[in-house]
């Protein structure tokens, strides 16, 4: 019981104290990108949908690659200061956790923030200029209080994150630094006490059903507050005042080296081998193993069967909800596809195995529906959402039959949210590592496992290699996707 309670305290502690480190440089970056004007702005914005199409193993092999005992940042070091050991040692530490959990996913903050900034009229801050308040009491005492249902959504969405948070906790985690998630594989897996795991993974849920509860009244709260909303002009004004370059220096470096650079490392350290630099033979030899092209192969089908399934139920159940509850007030509908929030990965893959004792292809792409289709029907029925009420009461007059309105109407209205949700879960179900660990599928291998197991034989340059084609594999995907759901608006 104290074990239980200790590591619970954990698990919510470090979800808190990573999500301030998201919250500190989201909000910062987001006061930037949406009141200032730079050449890097755009870039800073795209980063925006990192923690979306890069999977998490990615960036846990970044910092590994970057700030790990024989990385890059302590190698350079070594060299330049002629040192006998690596100087910079907080990587497998809690500071190590959080700042890689709370760095991955600031952008998140900064995409929501950046959003609301950008709505706020300005008519409010330029009474109090005038009034001669200076520009950090304008953001106190006006500012905050605008962006606040923003902020809390954001951030409770990445309490979530970082709460399930399985893959960083399982490489960068000490003694002492595990949460339920990790004590529920190992408890599962390798002393085989089914009993202790399940009642982790109750004590999880509970937790999570808790705080999904929450985010799910924080997101009612932020859509109605938002109500009828006008653009800001966009700002041409540069950073100029001498604090404003000074913060904007710090906030940058901190960017670049723990976010950016651990990033590049991957690549870098992809297209090196060895003592030679910028060559492909590591690429070359990744692709010549046995096990990549049957793992690459069964990711993109894994993925696209996933998002077939994804997409297919979550177009359902928004068109019941956008037929049934016309007017958007039944909560308990809206709430329903939050439940498999509620739920981990490695709950998911313990409950299955305990099922159907031997995991196939199926149950992967099952349990991988399950949890991400959630994701394809939040797209899914904002654009549902967007069908003028007048439409809808036409096609029933027009039609009783209810399935004219939904191939006629919902479907063509929909399409380009379906096809940028589909990319969105194929992304996320590709570069899902958690899954394929948890069931242990006989002779089926996917990408992301196949880089796992190669980061954990230690083969660095092999695990980069494999992790860039990874990573574009996701990227690729997600960005066509969004770009068609973005040249429908």
């Amino acid at each position: 019981m104290q074990n239980l309670l200790a590591v619970s305290a954990f698990t919510v502690f470090q979800a808190l104290c990573s999500t301030v480190i998201a919250l500190v440089f989201g909000v910062a970056a987001a006061f930037f990108t949406a009141n200032r004007s730079f050449p890097e702005k755009k870039i800073l914005l795209s980063f925006s949908s990192v923690p979306f199409c890069i999977p998490t193993l990615l960036i846990a092999l970044g910092f590994v690659s970057f700030f790990g005992l024989s990385g890059t940042l302590n190698s350079f070091l070594k060299s330049v200061f002629s040192l006998s050991k690596p100087p910079v040692t907080f990587l497998y530490s809690f500071f190590g956790i959080i700042i890689a959990q709370g760095f991955y996913n600031f952008p998140l903050v900064m995409a929501g923030v950046h959003d609301a900034w950008s709505l706020i009229p300005s008519e409010q801050e330029n009474a109090a200029r005038l009034l001669g308040a200076g520009e950090l009491r304008i953001f106190r005492t006006v500012t905050v209080y605008q962006l606040l249902p923003a902020i809390a959504s954001s951030c409770m969405l990445v309490f979530l994150y970082c709460f399930f948070s399985f893959m960083i906790i399982l490489l960068f985690g000490g003694v002492g630094l595990s949460t339920l998630e990790v004590e529920i594989y190992k408890t599962a897996r390798a002393s085989l006490d089914f009993s202790q795991a399940f009642r982790l993974a109750l004590c999880e849920t509970l937790i999570a059903a808790l705080f999904v509860a929450i985010y799910s009244k924080i997101e009612q709260n932020s859509s109605s507050s938002r109500g009828i909303s006008f653009y800001r002009k966009l700002s041409d004004e540069r950073i100029r005042t001498f604090h404003e370059k000074i913060f904007a220096f710090i906030l940058f470096t901190f960017i670049i080296l723990f976010f950016i650079a651990p990033v590049l490392s991957i690549l870098y350290n992809a297209l090196s081998s060895g003592k030679s630099l910028f060559t492909f033979q590591t690429f070359l030899h990744v692709f010549k193993m046995r096990g990549f092209a049957p793992s690459l192969l069964t990711t993109v089908l894994v993925s696209a069967l996933t998002a077939f399934f994804s997409v297919s139920a979550a177009f359902l159940y928004a068109s019941f909800v956008r037929s049934v509850d016309f007017y958007g007030k039944n909560i308990a509908l809206r709430t329903f596809p939050m439940i498999p929030m509620c739920v981990s990965g490695v709950v998911t893959g313990l409950v299955l195995i305990l099922l159907v004792k031997k995991g196939s292809l199926f149950h992967l792409v099952f349990a991988q529906t399950f949890l991400f289709w959630p994701l394809a029907f939040r797209q899914i029925y904002a654009s549902l959402s967007k069908i003028s009420d007048e439409t809808v009461e036409a096609a029933k007059m027009l039609s009783s039959n209810p399935l004219h309105l939904v191939l006629r109407i919902y479907l063509p209205s929909c399409t380009r949210g379906i096809l940028s949700a589909a990319g969105f879960c194929f992304a996320v179900s590709a570069g899902d590592t958690t899954l394929p660990l948890v069931l242990s599928i006989p002779k089926l291998n996917t990408l992301s496992l196949f880089t796992y197991r190669l980061a954990s034989s230690y083969r660095f340059h092999e695990a980069c290699a494999a992790g860039v084609v990874l990573g574009l594999l996701c990227a690729a995907v997600f960005a066509t996707g969004n770009r068609l759901k973005n040249s429908g608006e």
